[in-house]
């Protein structure tokens, strides 16, 4: 079943020219209990993989809805502290040009909520 994160929910948002994209690190086969349980945050990612069928981390789902017009906009990211190197890598690759991490505009809240 399809669902959000049982451990942490983040959510990445692109704007880019009053345009956006969202992204989340939701699971394909939602679990009771995270089986990362007990590992500091950024350890155990390939359980997210292998076992909750998490396709990819919220930056890098935003980036890839975003597509091409990802280039030069700014990602906000909720629900986490941190970008972790395979999704720094892969914004770099989309061309992000800004990260903002724990906050949105408050123009921004109101057109996406």
């Amino acid at each position: 079943m399809q669902g959000k994160c049982i451990k942490q929910e983040t959510i990445a948002i692109i704007e880019n020219h009053g345009q956006y994209w969202i992204g989340s690190n939701w699971c394909h086969n939602t679990q009771e209990q995270c089986p990362r349980i007990g590992m500091k945050s950024g350890e155990g990612y390939e359980l997210c993989k292998s076992i909750c069928e998490q396709y990819n981390h919220a930056e890098i789902d935003a980036c890839m809805n975003a597509g091409i017009y990802a280039k030069g906009g700014t990602l906000y990211l909720l629900g986490h502290t941190y970008c972790c190197d395979h999704c720094k890598k892969t914004m770099d690759a989309f061309g992000i040009k800004e990260v903002v991490i724990g906050r949105i505009p408050e123009s921004l809240s109101c057109k996406i909520i």
